[in-house]
């Protein structure tokens, strides 16, 4: 019993090292780095979405806020950055605020729209992320390899 635990145990060493990430210069593959980067990038991208799209809409609604005091004043004969919050039009001051905290927006979202507002717009985000980060590795590991091979050929005897 002793005996085949070792074989299984050597014939499993010998699959691995058959079935590795290397060429037979023992060099990661750019295509394995570019695929690995790919997985890494859309899975990133994929667990920090929901709190990526809770920071956007809290970005979103002090832009806009800040944005609708000067539009209305140059819609009230005014000029923008002229009289702004002081009179003339309703004053960013006066809109409510859709969120007020971080808390607020995560409760509300998921009562008023549900757990998919939270993914929504994800699929394009995570192709450009997969597409990016599998580039970039792939990227890497062509210089990285081709560096090692011009190292070695200056250095071989």
């Amino acid at each position: 019993q002793q005996q085949q635990q070792q074989q299984l145990q050597q014939s499993s060493k010998d699959s691995s090292n058959n079935h590795n990430n290397n060429n037979k210069n023992g060099k990661v593959l750019v295509s394995n780095a570019g695929i690995a980067g790919a997985i890494a990038g859309g899975a990133s991208k994929f667990l920090v979405y929901p709190m990526d799209t809770v920071k956007k809409r809290l970005q979103a609604q002090t832009f806009f806020r800040s944005m609708e005091s000067p539009l209305r004043n140059v819609q009230n004969g005014g000029s923008i950055g002229a009289n702004v919050g002081v009179g003339v039009g309703p004053s960013a001051t006066n809109y409510p605020i859709p969120y007020k905290n971080m808390m607020d927006c995560m409760t509300r979202m998921a009562r008023e729209e549900g757990i998919g507002s939270f993914y929504r717009g994800l699929a394009p985000t995570v192709i450009k992320s997969m597409a990016a980060t599998g580039c970039t590795f792939a990227f890497f590991q062509f210089t990285k390899n081709s560096l090692e091979m011009f190292h070695d050929k200056l250095h071989s005897p």
